[in-house]
């Protein structure tokens, strides 16, 4: 009996050996497989990505594109610190150079000086580059960029972050054009002859050959990464970028990896804010948006059963908070991909430490970094794979100064992102007369965040119609006393920190907000929703202007406070909730709490800025 029982003990553990090796040789197997294939849709839910076999959200806090172009910039470093974050993207431009200056961006990674600007295209042995050096050739590659373009995506690679490789951006004036190797000036090729907003068309057929055989080349030197994805085209809807252009360069990505067993994804840039995709290419797998917040550009095209991203934040001051509910927002919202630009990176300063000033048109921080890993570790633990967005999700009215967006699966799981609301984007046009108390030389000041148009007397002095941070503009105009000067004032605002200021000097030297007096009644003030002074949203009379509303809305809001209870239309049952504090992934609270008619009503915790709920039905 004893040599029975020790011969099937010994069968068990040979048995269990077998299994056990069978079950790690397959889990190896299959490991090997997901990394031989590139980053794809998910078979099973194609608004997120599959990447190395695993449901995955692309989340990051990335620096201004500049880390592969910018030989000062130490990208191992950068790499280390968004894995370090919990981060997994990072967005860069192959072969286009800002300078410095541009955006106002101080430390700009993508404004290398002219003999650190690394390139496609050889030099050739012709001076005269725009700013110094040699000119281009475009028909000799760069074997040193293409050395710091393997080991940049390897490095990425070996961190498990995935690289958007930004073939092309628009050009935004001819400042920005002059830099690039396909300007005429900078080339010896004859080529890029044309104006600075007709160059991403298919005008000129020897440069699109040029521009065709660059994406070409980068793509076969990048076949066998499985870490990559490729954006068109930076911002196309500004500089004359065509629909047609757009559309060949998608076909020359498909038809260079027809034959490709692994197919490598396009992503098109198509909007800044939302905008409805209308007739897509059917070989886009990504549709990109910048600034999407709030974020309804998913809502429209959701029914793409594509990726939807917000690949760009920005121009909302330097804030965390505003960044952090951004992404949160938006994933909930059924989101894929979510790119913070981050200005606290910068040759020098690749750990994401750089103090930028206060005019910086973002923000970015060490403390946001760690918050948006939050948001990634939050995503993970979620069944995001099985899940859709919930439309109807509340069942009592909120107050107005809070959101609410959720997902949900069919088995009973759902998160849930509360938060304060946000001003939308408006504009105000102030409207009457102004008298001056005596003749005399005047300068006018405007201090803005957004954009501000000034006229007096029906001449226009100021016009600075752009998205900025804060900015002083000036006007000098000769005044008499005791004349009324009709007067009209247009401001937008599309967030950060909302302000607007008519202040004036006079030959006495000082400078002081233009007072109540100089008004008489007052300005006749019409708000409108959106920044194109289109949609009557309110009017009052403002006695001055003067404001400083942050990110306040400009009229008080009803029922504004703190909210201390949520009911939400969901299946009968008993709900086990879970709150957690976004900014620091601290659980506040837990409870079992249970439906009626339908109905679960929440107690929430004291909260300050927003709050994540996890909900599971039992």
């Amino acid at each position: 009996m004893q040599i029975v029982l020790h011969l099937l003990a010994r069968l068990i553990k040979t048995m269990f050996r077998a299994i056990l090796f069978r079950s790690t040789f397959l889990l190896v197997l299959s490991a090997w497989f997901a990394q031989g294939a590139p980053l794809s849709l998910h078979p099973r839910n194609p608004h997120y990505f599959n990447f190395q076999g695993r449901p995955t959200v692309l989340i990051t806090s990335g620096e201004h594109y500049g880390a592969l172009v910018n030989l000062d910039f130490d990208y191992v470093q950068y790499f280390d610190t968004l894995a370090a974050d919990g981060l997994n993207l990072t967005r860069t431009f192959l072969a286009y150079r800002e300078q410095p200056g541009a955006f106002n961006i101080a430390g700009n990674s993508l404004a290398p000086k002219q003999d650190r600007f690394i390139t496609p295209w050889a030099r050739s042995s012709v001076t005269g580059y725009f700013d110094g050096g040699n000119k281009f050739d475009l028909t000799q590659w760069n074997p040193k960029y293409f050395e710091r373009l393997h080991d940049f995506v390897r490095q990425s690679a070996k961190r498990r972050i995935v690289v958007e490789a930004n073939l092309f951006s628009c050009f935004y004036s001819e400042s920005s054009w002059n830099t690039h190797p396909f300007n005429l000036r900078n080339n010896i090729n004859g080529v890029g002859s044309g104006p600075w907003d007709q160059i991403l068309t298919l005008r000129d057929a020897e440069l699109t050959k040029h521009q065709a055989a660059y994406v070409q080349k980068v793509m076969n030197e990048l076949r066998e990464f499985d870490n990559v994805y490729y954006e068109i085209c930076n911002e196309p809807y500004i500089g004359g970028v065509t629909r047609e252009w757009q559309d060949h360069i998608v076909k020359v990505i498909t038809e260079t990896q027809r034959n490709w067993k692994r197919k490598f994804l396009i992503s098109e840039n198509v909007a800044n804010g939302s905008a409805v995709v209308v007739n897509p290419n059917p070989a886009i797998s990504i549709f990109n948006f910048h600034y999407a917040t709030p974020p309804s550009a998913v809502g429209l095209n959701y029914g793409l059963d594509k990726v939807i991203g917000d690949n760009e934040t920005g121009f909302r001051g330097t804030n965390d908070a505003v960044y952090r509910m951004e992404g949160w927002d938006f994933l909930m919202a059924g989101g894929g991909l979510y790119n913070n630009l981050d200005y606290s990176f910068i040759a020098g300063h690749e750990d994401g430490t750089f103090a930028y000033p206060q005019t910086q048109p973002g923000g970015g921080t060490v403390a946001l970094r760690k918050q948006l890993g939050l948001l990634h570790s939050f995503f993970r633990k979620f069944d995001f794979l099985h899940s859709k967005p919930i439309d109807d999700l509340v069942a009592a009215p909120l107050f107005s100064s809070h959101s609410v967006r959720g997902l949900g699966t069919l088995s009973g799981k759902y998160v849930i992102y509360l938060r304060q609301s946000t001003p939308p984007s408006y504009s105000v046009r102030w409207s009457g007369t102004m008298e001056v108390p005596t003749t005399g030389a005047y300068t006018l000041h405007t201090v803005s965040n957004d954009g501000v148009r000034l006229w007096l007397d029906e001449k226009k002095l100021i016009d600075n119609w752009t998205d900025h941070g804060e900015t002083e503009d000036v006007a000098n105009i000769q005044l008499e006393a005791k004349r009324k000067y009709p007067l009209k004032l247009e401001y937008f605002y599309t967030g950060g920190q909302s302000i607007i200021k008519l202040l004036w000097k006079n030959s006495d030297g000082v400078k002081v907000p233009v007072p109540e007096s100089a008004f008489g009644n007052g300005l006749k003030a019409d708000y409108f929703l959106g920044r194109d002074l289109t949609t009557p949203w309110k009017s009052r009379v403002d006695s001055q202007i003067f404001f400083a509303w942050g990110t306040d809305f400009p009229f008080p809001q009803s029922n504004s406070g703190a909210l201390n209870q949520l009911v939400l239309n969901l299946p009968p049952g008993a709900y086990k909730s879970e709150f957690t504090e976004p900014a620091t992934g601290r659980v506040l609270k837990k409870t079992t709490s249970r439906t009626v008619a339908n109905r679960l009503t929440l107690e929430l915790p004291t909260f300050h800025e927003d709050l994540a709920i996890r909900l599971t039905r039992q």
